[in-house]
C-alpha cells in the first residue's frame, strides 16, 4: 500500500511539473485566449489572484505585489485546463491556448507570412541582438519588414544539461514619455501580439532550435524599442532581449 501511494505522489509532481506556467502581475492584466466558450475559471485562493472571463478568454491580475505560487483550474468547451500561476512584476500580456496551424497561431498565418518565414529561414544567421542567462542563448538573427508587418528569427541555443521547451515568445513595445517640458523621461511598456508565428520542439541539451514570428509595423521614436521575452513551459527560465528602434529602422525590406 506505501509502494502504491508512493506512485500516486510521484505521479502527482510529474503532472504538475509538466503543466503550463502562467506569469501575473498586480499592475496590469494577463489574457489567456481560447477557441473555445469557458465556463470555469478557478484561482484557488481569491485573496492571491482574480479571475475574469470574457467570452473566449480569460483575464488574470494578481492581488498585491509578490504573491505566491497557486494552481489554476478552467473547463474549456468542456475540457478540463490546468496551469500554475506565478507573480512576475513584467508578465507576458497574452497567453495563446488556440489551436496552432502548420503555418502559424491560430490560423493568422496567411500563404504570404509562410513565404516570408521560409525566406528568413534560407538566409544565413546575423547578430541583431542577443541574451544569455541561465544557460538559454536568445538571439535575433534575421529581421525584415513588408509594407505592414515586421518578421523575426530568433535563435534558441540551449548550453545546458536540461532540454528546454518553449512555451512562446512575448513582446512589449518600450515607450518614451515627458509629462512636461522639465520632467523627468519616462518608461512604459505596452503588449505587442504576433500575427503569426512558428515554433520548435523541446531544445534538447546542447543544442540549437530557431522560432519565426511576424509583429504588426512599429514606428518607434529613437532610444524606444521592442522588447522579446522567451519563456519556458514548464520551467522558469525566461530570457528577454530589446530590439532597438534604430536596428527596425535599418531591416531590409521585403
Amino acid at each position: 500500500m506505501k509502494y502504491i501511494l508512493k506512485l500516486g505522489l510521484i505521479f502527482q509532481t510529474i503532472t504538475a511539473l509538466a503543466q503550463d506556467t502562467i506569469y501575473v502581475s498586480d499592475q496590469a492584466k494577463s489574457y489567456l485566449l481560447f477557441d473555445a466558450p469557458i465556463t470555469l475559471a478557478d484561482v484557488g485562493n481569491p485573496n492571491l489572484y482574480q479571475a475574469q472571463i470574457e467570452g473566449n478568454s480569460i483575464f488574470l491580475v494578481a492581488s498585491k505585489d509578490s504573491v505566491a505560487d497557486t494552481p489554476f483550474y478552467a473547463v474549456v468547451d468542456g475540457q478540463p485546463f490546468t496551469a500554475r500561476l506565478c507573480f512576475d512584476a513584467r508578465p507576458q500580456a497574452f497567453y495563446d491556448f488556440r489551436k496552432l496551424t502548420d503555418s502559424g497561431r491560430s490560423g493568422a498565418s496567411t500563404e504570404g507570412t509562410a513565404t516570408k518565414f521560409r525566406r528568413l529561414a534560407s538566409q544565413p544567421d546575423l547578430n541583431y541582438a542577443s541574451h544569455q542567462k541561465s544557460g538559454i542563448h536568445f538571439q535575433l538573427v534575421g529581421l525584415m519588414h513588408d509594407l505592414h508587418v515586421t518578421y523575426l528569427k530568433f535563435k534558441v541555443e540551449n548550453t545546458t544539461s536540461l532540454h528546454y521547451e518553449t512555451d512562446f515568445v512575448g513582446f512589449e513595445r518600450q515607450k518614451r514619455y515627458k509629462k512636461s517640458f522639465w520632467a523627468k523621461v519616462k518608461e512604459a511598456y505596452f503588449p505587442v501580439e504576433p500575427v503569426a508565428g512558428q515554433y520548435i520542439n523541446p531544445v534538447f541539451p546542447y543544442s540549437e532550435g530557431y522560432l519565426y514570428y511576424a509583429l504588426p509595423l512599429q514606428a518607434l521614436k529613437s532610444g524606444e524599442a521592442i522588447t522579446a521575452t522567451l519563456r519556458e513551459k514548464a520551467g522558469s527560465r525566461s530570457v528577454t532581449l530589446k530590439i532597438p528602434a534604430r536596428m527596425l529602422r535599418k531591416a531590409n525590406l521585403y
